[in-house]
């Protein structure tokens, strides 16, 4: 009885010590994580969030130890006094305007309808915003729940353009047969808008405030890992697990294109993040840059 009281006992201080979680999206932001999941470290669990509706829950009753999420949407997370820090960011271009018009200038774009994606803090919605301030565009921007039924649009002819994060602006070039095409980086629009560089902090990694910083340094080293060394030496194996994740709604030859016009990285430049919260704080979409930013 005390030897299985015992046994008991030490079980449950080895999960309290070492089991930890770690969610991503669902989705092609798994790509710099995709090393992390086929090879986790000894007493992580590995999970998903769905929508952003879970991820917000998971963060405000802080069940999630290391989450990945959309940098603004991590950052107004923040300003609410939840208990997150950020540690890096790993993703810092993946959108494209595209459209079965040809566009040479953003002056092309006025009186246009652009498509985008739904989302607190999305990409393309700060970057439309800043597009028609900035240059006193008269540019109408609908929003729609996903990237699957904006393609359906184009490819029906009732849209003619559409900002789309990849796998979405790839897939949509499939779609349409190539009538459908990127014209634009949204990126380097954004840097024409700022006077910045044209890379934006897209997705990044939030550690819960609490983890023993030990613990926390070997999670995020190997996320850090996943990125920067698996991705970029066994691409094929990352991309073949997102595929195969998604159970096979992106065809394997659209998501290598989508890696190939991503640039995923991990990185902690306080400077480029900095100054990109600096422009979504200007605009509305965070209330405040957190004094305690970074982990």
């Amino acid at each position: 009885m005390k030897k299985k009281l015992l046994l008991f006992i030490l079980s449950v201080l080895f999960i309290s010590a070492f089991a930890l979680n770690f969610y991503n999206p669902l989705g092609p932001s798994l790509l710099p994580a995709a090393g992390l999941y086929i090879e986790p470290i000894e007493g992580l669990e590995t999970k998903f969030w769905r929508s952003l509706d879970e991820a917000q829950t998971l963060v405000i009753k802080e069940q999630a130890d290391f989450i990945v999420l959309p940098v603004a949407f991590g950052v107004q997370l923040m300003n609410r006094d939840v208990n997150y820090k950020l540690a890096g960011v790993s993703l810092w271009k993946t959108f494209s305007l595209i459209s079965s018009k040809d566009v040479k200038s953003i002056e092309d774009l006025e009186g246009k309808t652009i498509y985008t994606i739904q989302g607190p803090g999305q990409t393309a919605d700060l970057v439309l915003k800043i597009l028609k301030e900035e240059r006193n565009l008269d540019v109408n921007i609908h929003y729609i729940t996903n990237g699957a039924d904006i393609i359906q649009l184009l490819a029906s002819g009732k849209a003619d353009y559409a900002v789309l994060p990849e796998p979405f602006a790839s897939l949509a070039e499939v779609k349409t047969q190539g009538n459908v095409k990127v014209v634009m980086d949204i990126e380097q629009l954004y840097s024409q808008l700022t006077n910045l560089q044209p890379i934006i902090p897209i997705t990044g990694l939030f550690v819960r405030g609490d983890i023993e910083h030990n613990e926390a340094k070997k999670v995020i080293d190997a996320y850090s890992n996943s990125a920067n060394l698996f991705f970029n030496n066994y691409n094929n194996e990352a991309i073949e697990y997102v595929v195969e994740t998604m159970g096979g709604k992106m065809p394997k030859p659209v998501m290598q294109k989508a890696a190939e016009r991503s640039i995923i990285k991990y990185d902690v430049d306080k400077e480029t993040i900095n100054s990109f919260l600096e422009v979504i704080k200007n605009y509305g979409i965070i209330d405040k840059i957190p004094e305690n930013l970074y982990y």
